[in-house]
C-alpha cells in the first residue's frame, strides 16, 4: 500500500499497513521494518489494552518472563512479581523506542475504513488455493480511510 506522512517527518511510502500500536500491533511493524510499514493508531499512545485499562490494579495473569518479546527481555526479569498496567506499558514503549519503531507509528490516526480493491482470486480459497506472494509485488489490495487527530477530514491511502 503507497502511503504518503503528512507531518514534518520525510516522505514515507509503504506497501504496508497496520492497524493498532498494541503489543501485535508493534510486534509486526518491528518483524516488517525492512518494509517500512506504516501503523495507524487510534490514540496518542501505544500500548492498545495496557494504555487504556480501566482499573489501575491490572495485572499480567503469567509471569513477566513469559509475557516478553524473545530478543528483548523484561528488565528485573526473574523478579516473581506480576508486573502491573502500568509496567507493561512502559516496558512496550521501551521496545518500541528500541527498535526505533515510533517513527513509523502515526498516532492519532483511526482507521474508519477498509476496502478491499485487489484480485479476490488470489486471496479467497483453500490454503493450497492461495498466493501468498500476490500480497505485496504491486498489486492493489486495500483502500484505507484514515480520520486523523479527531477532524472531520478523512485521508485515504490507496495502492497504486
Amino acid at each position: 500500500m503507497s502511503m504518503n506522512r503528512e507531518d514534518n517527518d520525510p516522505k514515507i511510502v509503504s506497501k504496508i499497513g497496520i492497524i493498532g500500536g498494541g503489543v501485535s500491533g508493534i510486534a509486526i511493524a518491528k518483524q516488517l521494518l525492512h518494509h517500512n510499514p506504516i501503523v495507524f493508531e487510534a490514540t496518542d499512545s501505544i500500548g492498545g489494552v495496557w494504555k487504556h485499562c480501566t482499573y489501575n490494579s491490572t495485572k499480567l495473569q503469567s509471569h513477566r518472563r513469559d509475557y516478553e518479546f524473545t530478543d528483548f527481555p523484561w528488565p528485573n526479569r526473574d523478579n516473581p512479581d506480576f508486573p502491573t498496567h502500568t509496567e507493561v506499558l512502559d516496558y512496550l514503549r521501551s521496545y518500541a523506542k528500541h527498535f526505533d519503531l515510533v517513527k513509523n507509528i502515526r498516532f492519532k490516526s483511526k482507521v474508519v475504513e477498509l476496502n478491499f480493491t485487489g484480485n479476490s482470486d488470489k486471496v479467497v480459497g483453500l490454503p493450497n488455493d492461495l498466493d501468498y506472494g500476490s500480497l505485496l509485488p504491486g498489486q492493489s489490495m486495500w483502500d484505507v480511510a484514515v480520520q486523523t487527530n479527531d477532524s472531520d477530514t478523512i485521508q485515504v491511502f490507496i495502492h497504486l
